[in-house]
This record gives C-alpha cells, structure tokens and sequence, in this order.
C-alpha cells in the first residue's frame, strides 16, 4: 500500500512538473487555433499537392518528349492549377 501511494505522488508530482515546463516554453502556444486533426488535415493536403504536381510533371513531359524537371512542373501547376485545386479543396474542408 505504502508503494502505491509513493507511486501516486511521484506520477502527480511528475505531471506538475510536465505543466508547468510545457507553460514555460517558447514553442507552446496556448492560444493556438490549429488542432491535431488541423495540423494531420494540412500535412495531408500537402502531400497530395506534391503528388499533383508529379502528375503534372508526368504529362508535362510526355508532351514536351523529355523530362521538364521538376522546378519547372511545379512552377507551371502553379501558375495553372494550383489556385483553382487548392479552392476545391478548401470548399471541402
């Protein structure tokens, strides 16, 4: 008995300390408006942004017979695409 209570004291001091640290630093913001799922959502959006530009990459140089490369595919999509994909996406966030 006298161990679960050490062990009870020792986790509560334990997460106090994890508080009051996480409070004290300069990366935690508290009055953050992007969640967890916010942050998975927009780490999401952007890998199928890149994916859509290799696709882009890919057609792109099929037309021109050689690869473009692929600053050259990205500045395209962007230029073409990238405006009207990312409202698409917006309207079904």
């Amino acid at each position: 008995m006298e161990l679960l209570t050490y062990t009870s004291i020792w986790l509560a001091l334990c997460v106090l300390v994890s508080i009051a640290l996480l409070e004290a630093s300069p990366y935690y913001n508290r009055n953050s408006k992007k969640s967890g799922l916010r942050i998975a959502y927009e780490i999401t959006l952007h890998r199928a942004e890149q994916l859509e530009i290799l696709k882009h990459k890919w057609f792109e140089s099929e037309k021109a017979g050689y690869d473009i490369g692929i600053e050259r595919a990205q500045d395209s999509w962007h230029e073409l695409h990238a405006d009207k994909w990312r409202s698409s996406k917006d309207k079904a966030a």
